[in-house]
């Protein structure tokens, strides 16, 4: 279940970002940092089993982090209209895994029952 440590490295890449591209601070780096936060803690309760609906809670994250760009008018800045398309992207598709993979952990879980 390689999607849990996707989701991880998915969000210390959203956390780091702003360093890595050198935003400058204000809402680019407040957007990033509050994304990332927000897939480290959908991907944590999925780790736990807190949550195992979490994939749809990735799905809806990358899509807004896919949208971002041009709900925020950020469209000229490129390195951040870059990383929130491809990495809304990888983030969607991990989403999708999760979700197969909570669908796959809880067949076990009634199975073993």
């Amino acid at each position: 279940m390689a999607s849990r440590w996707i989701g991880l490295a998915l969000g210390l890449w959203y956390l780091g970002a702003p360093f890595i591209w050198g935003y400058p601070f204000g809402f680019l780096w407040w957007h990033s940092v509050v994304l990332g936060g927000s897939i480290l803690v959908v991907t944590i309760t999925f780790n736990l089993g807190i949550n195992r609906i979490s994939g749809w809670g990735l799905i809806a994250l990358g899509a807004y982090s896919m949208l971002s760009p041009f709900i925020h008018g950020y469209l000229p800045n490129a390195q951040a209209f870059f990383n929130d398309l491809m990495f809304g992207v990888v983030t969607v598709g991990t989403g999708v895994a999760m979700g197969g993979a909570g669908i796959e952990y809880s067949d076990e879980a009634h199975s073993a029952a």
